[in-house]
């Protein structure tokens, strides 16, 4: 029973070493950081994305890549609408307390500041949610052991039946 164990981790330890080494050597590629922001009663919602890389010193800007979409009251917003637009955040990218966006949209409309939303009437809350990014390999794990489970299950039916 043992030795029967270690031959299937054997064999699924190789075909995983074969798919990683069969498999085209793929240049590293960025990972793109995804937040939603919205303010306290919704009539702010938004998302801006921007390149981990970027977070090294801790504010990222529109050079660096940072891409930002907002609807406030009906009306659309990007970073072309504020060239000054930046994101603070820590070193990996995520954002600390009390830091955030740094907007300013068609001066006296509304700004945003960390987690301060700011308009002629009213300051607000600001909350950000990050957007996981999908992670290929694990999938591609998963997705294996599932062949894998299934191809045991099939195996022992069959056994089962010839008996």
């Amino acid at each position: 029973m043992t030795d029967s164990i270690f031959k299937k981790l054997a064999a699924v330890t190789m075909g995983t070493a074969l798919i990683f080494a069969a498999g085209e050597i793929m240049p590293v590629q960025a990972v793109q950081l995804t937040y939603h922001f919205s303010n306290t009663n919704k009539t702010l919602i938004g998302a801006f994305s921007f390149d981990q890389a970027a977070a090294a010193d801790q504010q990222i800007t529109i050079a660096e890549g940072l891409k930002i979409f907002a609807t406030y009251n009906g009306q659309s917003y990007t970073e072309a609408n504020d060239p000054l637009a930046l994101v603070l955040t820590d070193s990996s990218g995520k954002i600390p307390e009390r830091q955030g966006l740094g907007l300013q949209f068609t001066p006296g409309t509304f700004e945003v500041y960390s987690g301060n939303f700011i308009d002629l009437n009213d300051v607000q809350i600001i909350s950000y949610t990050s957007v996981p990014e999908p992670n290929f390999t694990l999938g591609l794990s998963v997705l294996g052991l599932g062949v894998l489970f299934a191809k045991k299950q099939l195996s022992s039916r069959s056994s089962s039946t010839k008996a």
